[in-house]
């Protein structure tokens, strides 16, 4: 079941989620994260590594706020790690905490616990199995089905006892009654889900969540009276199954033993599997240190030794009142604890040697000794990253290694082969970095000038100004005549780098041809002014020409007129 969602846009591809994750049931690809649900085994490890809050749990606190608006009796089954994940000064402030929110009764989960720890030494007295293995973990569980199927029929066909509670208040309240477990294992969320479990627990809140809820109803724990349990169950129900007596349940051939975390599990798993441990009785907790240290347990600064030393104190008060607890108002049949065993095997593809190396020869890795296994891909190694390539769960550029040397490659290609010159000074004006089109410009080796100061070349005046103003200077013209260059200068102040580094571009031959431009166009605008003035005076001269020209005709025709008119006169 699905109870983590992934947020894109918090994600700053760090991997650690993947490192943490031992079935390597992630993807991350550059838009979005799966969870592979047939690989994951539940543990919830990825979501308490993820700090940027990309991985969240999915809200489950609204099922409950709505079963307690409705008509629905709300029961609260309450693991006893309770004690360690908040700060409390009496147990009985958490049941009026609860209360508060609404609820209608508050037990303890170990009232279930009784009963699964009655039914575990029942089997115990009657099974000839060679080694056993507690299914109280979820999460254990899962990982044993999927992974080392082999070892199923080792597995303890009892419920836990958060389901053995769930039934037990179904059959007293009503099947239409809500029952919410609160504790501090997400894996719970799972379990609840399976087939064979639906409807004896409804909700499954987290301590994480129940934390959140308390502070948005403003409902601050020491500052409330202290109120019991509705139903208690015994110290031994709050510890099961470690505190099963293999000699009283006949079962002293047995000897009893304790993992936590995932990997630690892997291991004495394989040596089951391998055959090489008989009369093993296992309790296995896929969290590290145990349920006190839930991965459902609130995100804080409290150490684990803290939330130890509470749930200590909670069961040393708890066997103190041992003689006055109440037994279960009613038990459930044998049949009602029964659990059963899925074979869920995950088939993990194999390749072969050429198609892994294959993969590895793409990201440069092409002998033994470029394979440095240093888990920033979150594959533990270089090989298993090739695998995982192969079956389409990561990429190739999740390699940082491999990434960063094809980006310092791409640097070098840039430094060696740009047209600019590029160099690098040190606060001191040193040079650090001289690259080849700085030694065209300036006429020497880079090697002359490794370590040596700048004004060997050209003034340090450009870089002393930066020095002191810590401003960028860009785009400004210099002119080294020696060279016979003109250059664009930027001058880029790196504190971090504590360096200088100059970009200067050669714009020699721009600025030649810019002369010898303004050069033709004032030869062609003194050409052209010449033309016009030579116009002008044709002009003036026709002009006056004409103007002569025209007078003369007036005349003329002025008499010509005269002696016609004459003439018409005398008639």
């Amino acid at each position: 079941m699905k109870f983590i969602n992934y947020a894109k846009e918090h994600c700053n591809h760090c991997y650690k989620c993947i490192r943490v994750c031992s079935p390597k049931a992630i993807s991350i690809f550059e838009t979005s994260a799966e969870i592979d649900q047939k690989r994951c085994i539940s543990c919830g490890e990825c979501y308490v590594t993820c700090e940027q809050e990309a991985l969240y749990i999915i809200d489950k606190v609204s099922e409950a706020k709505q079963a307690i608006s409705s008509s629905k009796k709300v029961i609260v089954s309450l693991s006893p790690s309770f004690s360690g994940a908040f700060e409390i000064d009496e147990v009985g402030q958490m049941v009026t905490a609860l209360k508060k929110l609404g609820v209608d009764r508050v037990e303890e989960t170990s009232v279930g616990g009784d009963l699964v720890i009655e039914a575990y030494e029942k089997y115990l007295a009657t099974t000839e199995k060679k080694n056993l293995i507690a299914t109280t973990c979820p999460s254990t569980n899962y990982l044993i089905e999927k992974y080392y199927p082999k070892l199923r029929e080792n597995m303890i066909p009892i419920i836990s006892p958060m389901m053995s509670h769930g039934k037990l208040l179904k059959k007293e309240y009503g099947k239409d009654s809500h029952v919410v477990y609160i504790g501090p294992c997400l894996a719970k969320k799972a379990e609840a889900r399976e087939m064979q479990n639906r409807g004896a627990v409804d909700t499954v809140i987290t301590f994480v969540e129940l934390k959140e809820w308390l502070e948005e109803e403003g409902i601050e724990l020491q500052s409330l009276t202290s109120t019991s349990f509705d139903k208690e169950g015994s110290m031994k129900g709050s510890m099961i199954p470690y505190k099963i007596n293999l000699e009283r349940a006949g079962a002293d051939r047995f000897e009893k033993m304790l993992v936590s975390g995932v990997e630690k599990s892997k291991e004495i798993l394989e040596c089951l599997l391998a055959g090489d441990l008989e009369g093993v009785f296992l309790e296995v907790a896929s969290c590290e240190r145990g349920c006190t240290n839930g991965t459902g347990m609130p995100k804080d600064d409290i150490s684990y030794y803290i939330r130890r030393k509470r749930s200590k104190q909670y069961l040393e008060e708890k066997k103190v009142k041992e003689g006055k607890r109440r037994d279960p108002l009613n038990k459930l049949a044998p049949y009602e604890l029964t659990k059963l065993i899925y074979d869920q095997s995950v088939e993990i593809p194999s390749y072969s040697r050429e198609e892994v190396e294959g993969v590895l020869g793409s990201m440069g890795k092409n002998k033994k000794e470029d394979e440095i296994n240093c888990d920033a891909c979150g594959y533990g190694t270089c090989r298993a990253h090739g695998e995982s390539i192969l079956r389409g769960t990561s990429r190739v550029n999740m390699c940082l290694p491999f990434m960063r040397a094809k980006a310092e490659s791409l640097k070098n290609v840039i430094f060696d082969h740009s047209p600019n010159a590029i160099f690098m000074v040190d606060f001191n004006y040193q040079v650090k970095e001289f690259n080849p089109s700085s030694e065209r410009i300036f006429q020497v080796a880079s090697d002359q000038m490794k370590d040596q100061p700048i004004s060997k070349v050209i003034a340090e005046d450009l870089f002393r100004e930066v020095m002191e103003t810590k401003v960028n200077t860009i785009g400004k013209k210099v002119e080294y005549p020696q060279y016979g260059v003109i250059l664009i200068a930027n001058i880029i102040y790196l504190e971090d780098e504590g360096v200088l580094m100059a970009i200067m571009t050669d714009v020699t031959s721009a600025e030649k041809n810019k002369e010898e431009l303004e050069r033709v166009k004032g030869e062609t605008i003194h050409a052209a002014q010449n033309v016009i003035d030579k116009q002008m005076r044709v002009a003036q001269e026709i002009a006056s020409l004409l103007g002569e020209t025209t007078a003369e005709t007036k005349v003329t025709l002025s008499k010509l007129k005269e002696i016609v008119l004459g003439e018409g006169g005398e008639r």
